[in-house]
């Protein structure tokens, strides 16, 4: 009989320490920290640029002579092949934040994709350095560890102290892509374009047919228009980027306080500049 009851006492001793547990991980605030994940996922894999990236070869023919045109075919087969690069970095990013953000949300899920598999894709990635494959390598890993609910806020403070630095460094990457690839590619581009039409108009044997010229002079700015917003969308693309990666750099920075009510308030104005910022890149993007 006592033996009985003392077998009862513990197993209710053990229904109360996983009720507080819950109770106490329920209690926390993550409200934000989700809010920061579902926008950082959704702006993450902005794919416009990175077709566009390829895409820009393609428009160049128009405004360079025809033996140039092998040279533009090349660089279009290599980027093509980079795009590998392009699209593990932007996923890379997005499915860290959908994992972060489910357990904000405490929807605890299993990282169902196949770390063999990303392994096969990185080793086919020409555009990617070792240490930034490496990274990749570990935000994944770090996405297939086992979760419990019970544990909620004990682990999210341990992905965003454990991803941290492999975060930082795929979106580092990342931007590297962005700006010293397209952004300088674009403006190029743009060079191009004004050269393009400058040639025409201000040829010195050219009959200075007013129609003719207005209608030039029309193209001219609607072509460096078109090129101008491309250009936009990569530099909010890179603030975007930027923004991710100094909001989790917070979060990293303040994880001992994660759930608790004043650092929600102090990570608020960090969702509300990344949320302003996807506005603008979508906004010119359209």
């Amino acid at each position: 009989m006592v033996r009985a009851l003392g077998i009862t006492a513990l197993f209710r001793l053990a229904l109360t320490v996983i009720f507080l547990m819950t109770v106490v991980s329920g209690c926390a605030n993550f409200k934000e920290i989700k809010a920061f994940a579902s926008l950082s996922s959704s702006a993450a894999t902005h794919d416009a640029l990175t077709r566009d990236y390829i895409g820009a070869l393609e428009r160049r023919k128009q405004y360079q002579p025809q033996k140039f045109h092998s040279e533009l075919e090349a660089q279009k087969m290599r980027r093509e092949a980079q795009r590998a690069g392009l699209d593990v970095l932007q996923q890379t990013v997005a499915d860290y934040m959908q994992g972060l953000g489910g357990l904000a949300a405490g929807e605890i899920r299993t990282y169902d994709k196949s770390l063999d598999d990303l392994s096969e894709r990185l080793n086919k990635v020409t555009l990617l350095s070792d240490d930034e494959k490496d990274a990749v390598g570990a935000l994944s890993t770090l996405l297939a560890r086992t979760v419990t609910a019970a544990y909620r806020e004990h682990e999210i403070r341990r992905l965003i102290r454990d991803a941290n630095k492999p975060l930082q460094d795929v979106i580092k990457a990342t931007r590297k892509i962005v700006v010293k690839g397209m952004a300088a590619d674009l403006q190029v581009e743009s060079a191009l374009v004004g050269r393009y039409y400058d040639n025409f108009i201000l040829a010195p044997n050219n009959p200075q047919e007013p129609v003719a010229m207005a209608l030039a002079n029309e193209a001219r700015v609607e072509a460096l228009r078109r090129v101008d917003d491309r250009l936009r969308a990569a530099q909010r693309y890179d603030v975007i980027l930027e923004k991710i990666a100094q909001g989790h750099q917070y979060l990293f920075d303040h994880r001992d306080s994660l759930g608790d009510e004043e650092l929600e308030r102090q990570f608020k104005p960090y969702v509300d500049a990344l949320r302003a910022g996807y506005r603008d890149l979508l906004d010119v993007s359209r």
